[in-house]
């Protein structure tokens, strides 16, 4: 586990998908980017810098729309890359990056 992976614990959920999230710091995962773009192929996860903190039900919807019949896949890309600008913005400033 990397630094940037362990610093979710007790972060707020930065992805916050309406309906969705948790808005509870206990469920704060790193979640990692679901495209190869960002270095994920088959088996392997993205790098850890292409990341946002989210809480598990963000994740998991993130992942895989569950739980959110109302949302396009690129509604929850833009939730999520959203988040995931919050998160460096936090990572910066905890000089994790």
């Amino acid at each position: 586990m990397s630094k940037i992976t362990k610093s979710a614990n007790g972060e707020d959920c930065q992805v916050r998908i309406i309906g969705v999230c948790k808005s509870d710091p206990a469920y704060t995962i790193w979640s990692h980017c679901r495209h190869g773009a960002a270095g994920k192929g088959k088996g392997i996860k993205a790098i850890d810098l292409a990341g946002a903190y989210a809480c598990t039900a963000c994740d998991a919807a993130y992942d895989q729309l569950q739980g959110v019949p109302h949302m396009t896949r690129g509604e929850g890309d833009l939730d999520w890359f959203m988040g995931h600008m919050r998160s460096l913005v936090i990572l910066s400033n905890k000089g994790l990056i």
